[in-house]
């Protein structure tokens, strides 16, 4: 139920975004209970919270000469608190590997993971309104919204 609200709750966020200048925060959040995990890159590297980070990540390995095969993995982690993390990983398989290399600065990230800490599932939205403002901006912004 918390993901449908959560996904709802975006919905309407994102039906805003055809405005001009639409900015949607979107913080990290991890339900271990549906196994699951959602937020803007951006949002989670500039967080007053210093332990908040949520992406994800590829490693390739070549074959080697004593015949080791050749074999890529990916990853995603989020984390609100020490407390409060996930990783899963996904082996060789390439609609999930597909998704990670798809990821931008800027990208709104979910991800699924089963009781192995397999990932099951990977998104992303990389759209204008995940772009963060500067603090600058963000002061420009309000006095304008202010004056008007």
């Amino acid at each position: 139920m918390k993901i449908k609200m959560f996904v709802a709750s975006l919905a309407v966020a994102l039906m805003s975004a055809a405005n001009a200048g639409v900015v949607v925060d979107v913080p990290v959040e991890i339900d271990f209970d549906e196994q699951f995990a959602a937020g803007n890159m951006l949002t989670a590297r500039y967080s007053k919270n210093e332990s908040e980070q949520i992406g994800c990540g590829m490693r390739t390995y070549a074959a080697t000469p004593e015949g080791a095969p050749a074999f890529t993995f990916g990853f995603c982690q989020a984390r609100i608190s020490e407390e409060e993390s996930v990783i899963c990983y996904t082996f060789d398989n390439a609609e999930l590997t597909q998704q990670i290399q798809s990821l931008a600065d800027n990208s709104f990230v979910t991800f699924r993971w089963d009781e192995n800490n397999d990932c099951t599932y990977i998104g992303s939205s990389t759209q204008s309104q995940y772009i963060m403002f500067s603090k600058d901006e963000k002061k420009a912004r309000k006095k304008r919204d202010k004056d008007n």
